[in-house]
């Protein structure tokens, strides 16, 4: 899917930092011995695709300024190092260049970075945007993460906000005065924001790394766009942009390499949207680059089942694997983990076991995920498999049934099938499945 230029109003990015580290997804759910699902690496070394990249900003005379600036960050790093700061600038300048071009000329772009490469990015930003089109290096501050008693403790991060040109949509936004003499009024935001973080308590909180609050997110949505406008989010993760923008009547579009964020994201906005006025439907939410026909997944199973797995998980909203992707070894019979209240009293959490297959599935198969159930005192399993493997399921899976509080009965083990998934949008048979937060 192509973006036509000049069709979005406003960009926010929360990309990889230059930290040097690699990101996990740490959804163990109840279980501490799984392992967490890969997210992305925030590692950058130099090759043939930043040589390529390299030489067209160095052969063009308007982007022969930007590959300056990476021999500046090269010479300053030096040529040993192992995780390279030049690499992450060509990768940060390739795509920057490409949401200039989306980006209308009303439009505005909000870049979430902190020190490690901030200096860098405003460099780039200058030179891509433009230095007069520079508004704001907002300060986020939050209070969480650890200290030092070597240096000040590092507490924020920084959003630079630029816009295309002169003429932009800005709504100043209002927050509570300080002031005795002013108390009770409201006045206009600075540019530093004390917006908490999500702490580990937080009804937010989804543990996605590097996930953002949903306030931080309101506020640049309300303040540099109106109703009906389109908002991007490239690197949307857990997707707090969208769901921001969904819930300010506003039309989005989000991106992200890892096909389970994808799933996040989807169970994450239909979960919270359910009703009102700005009702979701599945329907509603259009998928590209992860499958959307049968044929699709089963072409995904083929090619790599670990990337299957990971997908049909997002897309019934299971918490992560018991394996790390890409390995083999045994997962202890679970790929992922789904949340679900049987409307008890005490209310209390209970799950269910989720099992992937995307080739045959065996009658021990279906046996051994009871085993599994009962062996983490789970509530219920789930296997997803296709059409044509659901006989196996149906006959050998036992009959049990558990109860809610609303007297339904709901199967202990049972199968879901790739294809009712996508052409049926169902989902597992369950009781209140906790798809995502509720914000």
């Amino acid at each position: 899917m192509a973006l036509p230029p000049g069709s979005v109003d406003l960009i926010y990015l929360d990309p990889p930092f230059n930290s040097k580290s690699d990101y996990n997804l740490p959804f163990r759910g109840h279980y501490r011995s799984a392992k967490p699902v890969a997210a992305f690496t925030d590692t950058w070394r130099w090759g043939e695709a930043q040589d390529a990249a390299y030489a067209r900003f160095e052969s063009g005379p308007a982007t022969r300024p930007i590959a300056q600036l990476i021999d500046v960050a090269r010479r300053l790093e030096g040529p040993a190092t192992q995780y390279r700061l030049d690499a992450y600038l060509v990768n940060m300048a390739e795509r920057l260049i490409a949401m200039r071009n989306v980006l209308k000329l009303t439009g505005s772009i909000y870049l979430h970075c902190d020190q490690t490469a901030s200096h860098y990015l405003k460099a780039l930003m200058d030179l891509i945007f433009g230095k007069d089109n520079f508004r704001n290096d907002i300060i986020l501050s939050y209070g969480l993460g650890g200290s030092s008693w070597e240096y000040y403790s590092r507490k924020h991060d920084n959003i630079l906000f630029y816009t295309k040109g002169d003429e932009y949509t800005f709504h100043k936004p209002l927050v509570p005065a300080t002031s005795q003499r002013m108390k009770g009024e409201m006045k206009g935001a600075t540019d530093v924001w004390p917006i908490p973080s999500i702490n580990n308590m937080s009804n937010e909180r989804l543990r996605y790394p590097t996930q953002k609050p949903l306030a931080l997110l309101e506020r640049i949505v309300s303040a540099s766009s109106n109703e009906g406008d389109v908002v991007l989010d490239p690197f949307c993760g857990c997707g707090t942009t969208l769901h921001a923008a969904h819930d300010l009547n506003r039309r989005w579009i989000g991106i992200d390499i890892a096909r389970f964020a994808t799933g996040l994201v989807r169970n994450r906005l239909l979960g919270n949207f359910r009703y009102g006025n700005r009702q979701l439907h599945p329907q509603d939410i259009r998928m590209f680059g992860v499958p959307e026909t049968p044929a699709q997944a089963r072409e995904l199973a083929e090619a790599d089942k670990f990337e299957f797995e990971k997908w049909a998980c997002g897309h019934v909203g299971a918490e992560g694997m018991f394996h790390e992707p890409g390995t083999k070894g045994a997962d202890g019979g679970v790929d992922g983990v789904l949340k679900f209240y049987p409307l008890e009293k005490p209310l209390k959490a209970q799950y269910a076991i989720v099992q992937v297959k995307g080739g045959g599935v065996t009658p021990d198969a279906v046996r051994a995920l009871d085993s599994t159930v009962r062996r983490f005192d789970a509530k219920a399993g789930v296997l997803i498999c296709f059409e044509n493997q659901m006989r196996t399921v149906e006959n050998n899976r036992n009959r049990e049934t558990f109860t809610d509080a609303t007297q339904r009965d709901f199967p202990v083990i049972q199968g879901l099938s790739v294809e009712d998934m996508l052409l049926q949008n169902r989902q597992p048979n369950l009781p209140n499945i906790i798809k995502m937060v509720e914000a």
